[in-house]
């Protein structure tokens, strides 16, 4: 079987070098390799496919929500929010899944385990930020607060959250026990940050769902101020586990996943 994730950019992208160290360990004979496609040739992405004979793939920035109108069934998950990072071909049908909200969980519980009454803000109201959003609220007691650049872009979320402007969140920081990023800032020597942490309490939990570079701006910045952080390193694993699990019905070997990106980083 032959598989790939499709971006742009996606050079930064370690997804070929986990899916095919996972399929060395569990004898899998498949393959997996990076696509860029660019947005102005999305169009042609059935073609695009078809071509390179894949039996499924991975989706990231920016093409999770551009994906929706070439799928054939999509699961209740990716429906809620509205993006896909994973789509299984089958008999000629694409399906579409979502699995950024699981694998993030997941590796959010794993150093923050009283998830049920932390007060959390998200910044960013992407793909990834709604596929965190509807897994954590399942979770979560308090209104989950979400914040972006542009306030339009919740016009068509359907999930109960507090909405608000980056800029209106900056001075109120000290109210959130765990801060999550998911904007592109500081992938790609991008070094800006999404906010300024001046407010930013101790004892808070900054995260990033980006894993390269290993610490981005946010979280070096929190840091430096002595906050805990946490990367999206496991997420990205727990994510691509899910994936496995899609295309194949098997389950995978994580700790060869998790350890081959580590290792390379």
């Amino acid at each position: 079987m032959k598989f790939a994730v499709i971006g742009s950019p996606i050079e930064h992208s370690l997804s070929p070098v986990m899916h095919n160290a996972n399929f060395k360990a569990v004898g899998d004979q498949h393959t997996y390799d990076a696509l860029r496609i660019d947005p102005q040739h999305f169009h042609s992405i059935k073609e695009i496919i078809k071509e390179q004979g894949l039996d499924g793939f991975n989706v990231t920035i920016p093409h999770k929500e551009s994906i929706l109108p070439y799928l054939d069934e999509i699961d209740e998950q990716a429906e809620t929010v509205g993006a896909v990072n994973t789509v299984l071909i089958q008999d000629d049908k694409w399906i579409g899944y979502n699995t950024d909200g699981i694998g993030y969980v997941k590796s959010l519980k794993e150093v923050y385990p009283d998830l049920e009454n932390a007060y959390i803000l998200i910044l960013g109201a992407g793909g990834a930020s709604k596929g965190i959003t509807n897994e954590l609220i399942k979770y979560v007691n308090p209104k989950i607060t979400v914040a972006n650049r542009t306030l339009s872009r919740f016009d068509h979320w359907n999930l109960d959250v507090n909405t608000a402007s980056l800029v209106d969140v900056e001075p109120v920081l000290s109210e959130f026990d765990i801060i999550i990023n998911t904007t592109p800032a500081g992938m790609d020597d991008n070094l800006e940050l999404p906010i300024h942490l001046d407010y930013l309490s101790p004892q808070t939990l900054v995260s990033d769902i980006v894993y390269v570079p290993f610490k981005t701006p946010i979280l070096a910045a929190a840091e430096q101020k002595g906050n805990p952080i946490h990367n999206g390193l496991d997420m990205f694993v727990y994510q691509g586990a899910e994936s496995y699990k899609i295309w194949t019905q098997q389950q995978p070997n994580y700790d060869v996943m998790r350890s081959t990106v580590l290792n390379y980083l």
